[in-house]
């Protein structure tokens, strides 16, 4: 991952910046949102890639105590997805976060019990905190 960062140090213009935009290995809210409402169903598991979240991390100390970037700022936010069933949010999660997201058996079920429970128009909400560092490169 160092190696990385330094080719993108090499390609950046003098004083350019890089930026840093990775999701936080918390947990994150399932939701049914129904009628500007929403009923909580879980929460799920971000930890399985908390692995690459510590050496993205480490990386970027090395670079930064070796003098390659200037910390510019980092600023947390959470960033919601949205799926119009259940079915399609395990199949997004199937395929996109494969073993990144664990999402317990009981917090599945209650979506579904949420998502049949409630009338009218209905989405699927999965809320997770994201991190956002911006690096200024050095001479």
């Amino acid at each position: 991952m160092v190696h990385a960062l330094k080719e993108a140090w090499r390609v950046l213009a003098p004083r350019g910046v890089m930026i840093d935009l990775r999701p936080l290995c918390l947990a994150a809210s399932v939701d049914i949102l129904f009628n500007e409402q929403k009923e909580f169903a879980g929460m799920a598991d971000m930890s399985p890639d908390i692995d690459n979240e510590i050496a993205a991390d480490q990386a970027i100390n090395i670079m930064l105590s070796e003098g390659f970037y200037q910390d510019l700022s980092v600023d947390r936010f959470e960033i919601a997805y949205y799926w119009d069933t259940v079915r399609g949010m395990m199949a997004d999660m199937r395929n996109r976060w494969k073993g990144d997201v664990i999402i317990e058996e009981s917090v599945i079920r209650r979506a579904y019990e949420l998502f049949r429970k409630h009338r009218g128009r209905k989405k699927v909400r999965f809320m997770l905190q994201e991190k956002l560092s911006k690096y200024e490169k050095q001479a």
